[in-house]
């Protein structure tokens, strides 16, 4: 096994990736982030093609807009204010329904930022840290093959072993 300093992307990438369809609903997407207790994943186009990556971090923004919108631009401010004393129901945000009503394509980073599966850890950490960004996808012939996250890089900075790296499995 490689020292700390020597590890490459390959050693500590999550080798099954679970992708996001761009036409999903942002309701779906949040019940499979859920489901799968994941807090990002890359979107595949409908000819399943990589288009981008889609986070937490892209529905909090998603939904944090109208009221920061509301703030910077007078004309959206006085639109707003006209609504005053409408219902949730009537503006259509009650029980989630802007999520329903969105796709995942309207969130997505359209730029994906990847690394060789040969790239230093170190490289990766510092790649995230100038971009900030939380994951990096990794490829092998061009190809997404896996993706290395800050929790990953982290396990490995604490000494946690969670991953056998022949084989990306559960330890015992």
């Amino acid at each position: 096994m490689s020292t700390r300093s020597e590890m490459i992307a390959s050693d500590i990438m999550s080798k099954d990736l679970l992708t996001v369809s761009e036409h999903w609903s942002i309701q779906a997407l949040i019940e499979f982030f859920n489901r799968h207790k994941i807090t990002g994943a890359p979107v595949l186009s409908a000819q399943k093609e990589f288009s981008g990556v889609v986070s937490l971090s892209d529905i909090l923004i998603f939904d944090g807009k109208p009221k920061h919108s509301m703030n910077e631009n007078p004309t959206t401010q006085y639109y707003y204010n006209s609504l005053e004393g409408c219902s949730p129901d009537e503006l259509g945000f009650s029980e989630g329904s802007q999520h329903k009503n969105h796709l995942v394509a309207e969130i997505m980073t359209k730029s994906i930022i990847s690394a060789p599966d040969t790239t230093p850890v170190t490289e990766l950490a510092e790649t995230m840290h100038s971009k900030g960004v939380h994951r990096i996808f990794i490829t092998r012939n061009e190809q997404i093959c896996g993706a290395v996250s800050t929790l990953d890089i982290l396990k490995l900075l604490s000494g946690i072993t969670l991953y056998r790296t022949e084989s990306n499995v559960p330890a015992e």
